[in-house]
């Protein structure tokens, strides 16, 4: 059963990284740099959309830095 939560952890890794790690560092980073998130959203909701699409993109590519077509 344990096994099978870790296979599983790894699989939606990029995914994961992207909605837990991304948002409070982009939240932070929008906070110091005294930029306001488009659309009136809140910092961290700022985080979370683009660590969710970067996720996303990375979980379906297979790779965080890889623009190829």
């Amino acid at each position: 059963m344990a096994i099978a939560i870790i296979k599983t952890g790894f699989y939606f890794g990029p995914l994961l990284f992207g909605m837990l790690f991304i948002p409070p560092v982009t939240a932070q980073i929008i906070g110091i740099m005294g930029w306001t998130p488009p659309l009136g959203m809140a910092p961290l909701a700022a985080g979370f959309a683009l660590g969710g699409v970067w996720g996303l993109y990375a979980q379906w590519r297979g790779s965080w830095l890889t623009w190829r077509p």
